[in-house]
């Protein structure tokens, strides 16, 4: 009978013994499985973050400029469509060179009349930049300077103001691939037709995409106005070593006929797929450990 009991509690020892190493390995599956996916989400969580940031900045510079007065926001814009019309005019003799080396501190840095179109309460600012596929939100800052295109997109100078009008091109110029922040890292993925919007002095402005090419950095004259129209152009670095330049050129397009407004135009599905699919998988790794754990402790469970 003593012998009896005595096996009964060695068996009961060695269960004990065997849950508790079955859960601690659980656990540790468990902590590798967490690990592995904050490292694997990691430069994109840090992105997420500073995509935050600029979302933040590119809307306070809206409600700025929409808090001027009516007579000033006109003023402002009826300044730079006149600064347009002679940009038109002069053949554009000067455009700042897209090259985004850092050695260059900011085109146009000298010309006081330049700094002083749109600027929005002295920040430097003139607009905000909205691509709803790709989850763009960015303010749009005077020049191309390495300082600007670290938390922002740039106009690029020599080129005209984005305030919309016959015979205008405005170039938007962005990094892409920067740890901190997505900026214009993901322009490629658009397509013709799919639209995109500028905030400028109280007004919204829609162009769709009707081009893309890639070119070189000095080739300047693909960034020139096209007679008639009324374009916007967004430039990053491409390639291998970003030794080239991507241009997506929009059209200006009448909302809501042509274009939807911003609220209903399409949303980034693929960052919804990727976030979804991070916290559905970080869901299954925990039920799984959960239920392994359960199951070695002898008690039923339905998974």
């Amino acid at each position: 009978m003593r012998l009896a009991v005595d096996d009964r509690r060695a068996r009961d020892r060695r269960a004990r013994l065997l849950i508790r190493r079955s859960r601690i390995y659980a656990t540790a599956a468990l902590i590798c499985v967490a690990l592995g996916l904050i490292l694997i989400g990691m430069p994109r969580i840090q992105q997420l973050i500073g995509d935050r940031a600029t979302d933040a900045q590119a809307r306070s510079v809206s409600q700025s400029a929409s808090l001027f007065p009516e007579g000033s926001r006109q003023s402002a814009i009826k300044s730079a469509v006149e600064y347009n019309q002679r940009l038109y005019e002069s053949g554009q003799p000067q455009i700042g060179e897209p090259v985004f080396d850092g050695k260059v501190k900011g085109n146009f840095e000298g010309d006081d009349e330049y700094r002083r179109q749109l600027s929005v309460n002295g920040l430097d600012a003139m607009g905000e930049l909205l691509i709803p596929k790709i989850s763009v939100d960015l303010p749009i800052m005077h020049g191309a300077s390495q300082d600007v295109l670290e938390h922002a997109a740039g106009h690029l100078a020599g080129t005209s103001l984005p305030v919309g009008g016959k015979n205008t091109r405005a170039v938007i110029t962005g990094h892409s691939n920067l740890k901190g922040a997505t900026l214009f890292t993901r322009l490629g993925e658009l397509d013709e037709g799919d639209p995109f919007y500028i905030k400028v002095m109280g007004n919204t402005l829609a162009y769709r995409v009707t081009s893309k090419r890639i070119v070189s950095p000095t080739e300047t004259k693909a960034l020139r106005v096209h007679k008639g129209k009324d374009e916007v152009t967004l430039l990053t670095c491409t390639g291998q070593g970003n030794t080239m330049r991507l241009l997506v050129t929009g059209e200006r397009n009448s909302m809501p006929d042509q274009a939807p407004l911003p609220g209903d135009a399409p949303g980034d599905m693929k960052q919804a797929a990727l976030v979804s699919g991070i916290t559905v998988t970080g869901v299954l790794a925990v039920g799984f450990s959960l239920c392994r754990g359960r199951r070695v402790s002898g008690r039923h469970v339905s998974c």
